[in-house]
């Protein structure tokens, strides 16, 4: 894959340790950590950010310098539709524990927030 797609994220956990033996990763009951959509959604971003750049640049082009195929692009980029606080979620290492990164890259997305955050968190 290109150097374009690849950048660093930072996802904040809690370690703690007991009794000096070994460490171990604290969760919340109904949220965990998922570091692969992180990831991913920082992809999307990246992928947007560069795709924009490069509108002259037929999309399949696009996509066979990056070296993914034009399906895979659109499953990424469609997550750029999250509302904002549904990616700050997933930034900040939480997420719904009934969710996979498969689930959400081949989920429909409504174009409504409110209806996207309560698929999402469940309220």
């Amino acid at each position: 894959m290109s150097e374009i797609l690849k950048k660093e994220v930072f996802i904040p956990i809690h370690i703690d340790t007991r009794m000096g033996r070994r460490a171990q990763i604290i969760r919340p009951d109904d949220y965990y950590a998922d570091v692969p959509l992180a990831r991913l959604l920082a992809k999307a971003k990246i992928l947007e950010r560069e795709l924009m750049r490069n509108t002259e640049m037929p999309y399949n082009n696009f996509c066979w310098q990056l070296g993914i195929s034009p399906r895979y692009a659109r499953s990424i980029l469609s997550l750029n539709i999250l509302s904002p606080k549904i990616k700050k979620a997933i930034m900040e290492g939480y997420m719904p524990k009934h969710l996979s990164v498969t689930k959400i890259t081949n989920f429909k997305f409504p174009l409504i927030w409110s209806e996207q955050e309560l698929w999402f968190f469940g309220r």
